[in-house]
């Protein structure tokens, strides 16, 4: 199963300026006194939950405001993407088709708003290499552990990969008994992805790995 930002899509191709207009509209529309945070801290939040990455931009806030701004975030990336402005990482689409290829039934399991995975697959035709898109939104998971272990029960899977690129990728696959495969392209650092089984540099990679390499 693939974590989707920052795994297979590229999300501060749209999440730049989604976070720039989101902040504008803090100030100008629910009058927040609120300066744009730097990119290392903004970059930071990519892969959270709503709830966590609010929490840690606007600290002290009402959830309720929190609520508001992922809706004006939402609104910002998913224009973005309708204007061909997001973009996979580089070899996504050919390791896809391979590995559905090889009859390997493929998930995601984002912690992110199911609209938002809906979009970024379906701008990208990416709809037909998968079996289910799992997201926070779709089924209010607190945790990315929690919303990979109802994928797991759900689908009876008592083997797998688990891959994504931070530390709460690592930790769902861990805790539900899958391999974890760390990314060292997207958002999470080699200090982060420590407890993976392995960590790969480019998604290609993937295809070698002993445990998918004999598949098809």
């Amino acid at each position: 199963m693939f974590d989707l930002d920052g795994t297979l899509f590229d999300a501060w191709s749209v999440a730049r300026e989604a976070f720039a207009a989101t902040f504008r509209r803090l100030r100008s529309e629910a009058g927040i006194g609120v300066d744009l945070p730097s990119e290392a801290v903004l970059r930071a939040q990519l892969g959270k939950t709503y709830a966590e990455m609010w929490a840690a931009l606007l600290p002290g806030r009402e959830l309720a405001l929190y609520a508001l701004a992922d809706a004006w975030m939402y609104e910002a990336e998913l224009a973005l993407i309708r204007q061909g402005k997001g973009r996979l990482y580089p070899g996504v689409p050919e390791v896809l088709q391979a590995l559905t290829e090889r009859g390997l039934p493929l998930f995601i399991a984002s912690n992110g708003r199911e609209e938002y995975v809906a979009a970024v697959i379906d701008h990208f035709d990416l709809r037909r290499h998968f079996v289910d898109l799992y997201s926070a939104g779709r089924f209010r998971t607190a945790t990315k552990s929690a919303l990979v272990a109802k994928l797991r029960t759900t689908y009876g899977l008592a083997s797998g990969l688990m891959v994504g690129d931070r530390k709460s990728d690592v930790d769902a696959g861990r805790e539900n008994g899958f391999l974890t495969v760390g990314c060292l392209y997207g958002y999470g650092d080699a200090a982060e992805l420590r407890e993976a089984d392995v960590t790969i540099e480019a998604p290609q990679e993937l295809l070698a790995l002993p445990v998918l390499a004999g598949r098809g």
